[in-house]
């Protein structure tokens, strides 16, 4: 993992391969590792580059003023990019970062020269329905200290309740050991989560669609077909149609997490749309 000092703050990322850039951005409560299995197979031909965002399952937490609304992650996205003297890239966003990744590319849609989304918070869905009653919680004295002992327990996190409607492969150690320890660690961390969840709102990806509906690169939407409760085909096709140069591509035994159910299936999509 590289580091770079940033406005909003310090983001550790990983940085691996040579050739045209993919930024790969994750959703909330994981972190970079995430992408490591679809890494290991494009950095063969691509630069792919991967920050820690601070949604709460990085190492380094981000100063308690920074702003981790959408456009401030979208901002934090510029002054990455800039920072890195990356030019255009194609942006790639998975859950909560698939939000993200609109959002920026309504806002700096000249830097993008592909969009891949995959299973993410679209239009009236930023967070899923299963996950709104969050928001409301985090505002209860003591109860991110509770989530972090409960982030303690493998079978929690393989749960319903935390990240087992996500993906079929990921077992509980897995969880814990690649995204959910830094949570428990680090009050620091946990503040950020806080501060991203508060965040949420379908106001974003709502305003976020209407201004791409002018955008022009092409976008691939790679979706998880057994993802049933927290996005949909439904809400993946919708998504699809607000685009003037978009198309679905279905995974097949895959839940959100296409990159950790079907890493292969996931390279081999980004490969061919951005090579084509």
């Amino acid at each position: 993992m590289k580091t770079v000092d940033l406005p909003s703050g310090r983001l550790a990322y990983r940085d691996e391969g040579q050739g045209p850039v993919l930024l790969l951005l994750h959703g909330t409560l994981i972190n970079s590792d995430t992408w490591r299995e679809v890494i290991a197979r494009l950095s063969r031909r691509y630069r792919c580059i991967a920050p820690d965002l601070p949604l709460g399952g990085q190492a380094i937490a981000f100063p308690d003023g920074a702003d981790l609304s959408p456009p401030g992650i979208a901002v934090l996205i510029e002054q990455f990019a800039t920072a890195l003297g990356l030019e255009r890239f194609t942006l790639v966003g998975n859950d909560t970062g698939g939000a993200y990744a609109q959002v920026y590319a309504a806002r700096y849609p000249a830097r993008v020269t592909h969009l891949v989304l995959s299973n993410c918070d679209a239009l009236e869905v930023f967070p899923p329905r299963h996950f709104a009653s969050l928001q409301s919680s985090l505002n209860i004295p003591g109860y991110l200290s509770l989530m972090s002992l409960l982030f303690r327990s493998r079978a929690f996190l393989r749960s319903s309740m935390a990240l087992g409607l996500l993906s079929h492969r990921l077992s509980g150690e897995d969880i814990y050991q690649r995204y959910a320890r830094h949570f428990v660690a680090d009050a620091a961390v946990r503040r950020n989560f806080r501060r991203v969840a508060r965040g949420w709102s379908a106001t974003h990806t709502l305003q976020a669609a209407e201004s791409l509906k002018s955008f022009q690169a092409p976008v691939l939407l790679i979706w998880g077909a057994d993802d049933l409760r927290l996005f949909p085909l439904s809400l993946g096709e919708r998504l699809a149609a607000v685009f003037p140069h978009a198309r679905l591509e279905m995974v097949a035994q895959s839940l959100t997490y296409v990159q950790e159910d079907q890493p292969a299936a996931f390279a081999r999509l980004v490969e061919e749309f951005v090579a084509a």
